[in-house]
């Protein structure tokens, strides 16, 4: 399974970096089409669209995706795409694996750079849900509740295990996006 597999057109287009610039002097258009490629993976959370106030270039803001955490694609749901390799799907189907996304619009100069920002999460349980001997004879209290997230973008949340960024989803949004960016949306008169 290729990083740019069910993104049509772009299976000999190299890696996009990260951030991505953009050339464009419409920032509603690269909105839509950002918000387009990312809710093909990801449920939004919370949505602060890029805006303009006035009519300079320098008096436009920075936008920014929250997505709601997504848990991955398993070999028995082909038809989500989050988990990028077959070393992904593995992975995800052995052990429940959850993704969100954070996703930046920043104006700059002519154009507007992208950051597509991926984190990947691992379920922390107590004990195997199958497991039935032991939960007699040995006691789980988790009398301290503590999260701290020092230098990281991505929340923390009790009974996840944070796994770092997930290079290939972010790089398989990143040429969703430069894809609906170069191709022209349809209008139907």
């Amino acid at each position: 399974m290729s990083l740019r597999d069910n993104v049509p057109g772009l299976s000999n287009v190299s890696p996009e970096p990260n951030p991505m610039f953009v050339v464009s002097d419409k920032h509603d258009d690269v909105w839509d089409r950002v918000v387009d490629a990312v809710d093909d993976y990801f449920d939004i959370d919370r949505e602060d669209p890029v805006r303009m106030y006035g009519n300079l270039p320098s008096e436009v803001t920075e936008g920014r995706i929250d997505t709601h955490p997504r848990i991955a694609a398993t070999y028995l749901e082909p038809w989500f795409q989050d988990s990028v390799t077959q070393e992904e799907l593995l992975e995800s189907t052995c052990q429940t694996i959850r993704r969100r996304a954070t996703v930046r619009v920043v104006p700059e100069n002519s154009g507007f750079l992208i950051f597509v920002s991926v984190y990947k999460e691992l379920e922390d349980l107590q004990r195997p849900l199958g497991a039935n001997s032991g939960a007699a004879s040995f006691t789980y209290v988790n009398s301290i509740n503590t999260m701290t997230n020092i230098g990281s973008d991505a929340p923390t949340s009790y009974g996840w295990i944070p796994m770092g960024r997930d290079t290939a989803l972010e790089q398989r949004i990143l040429l969703k996006i430069r894809h609906n960016i170069d191709t022209p949306p349809i209008t139907i008169h």
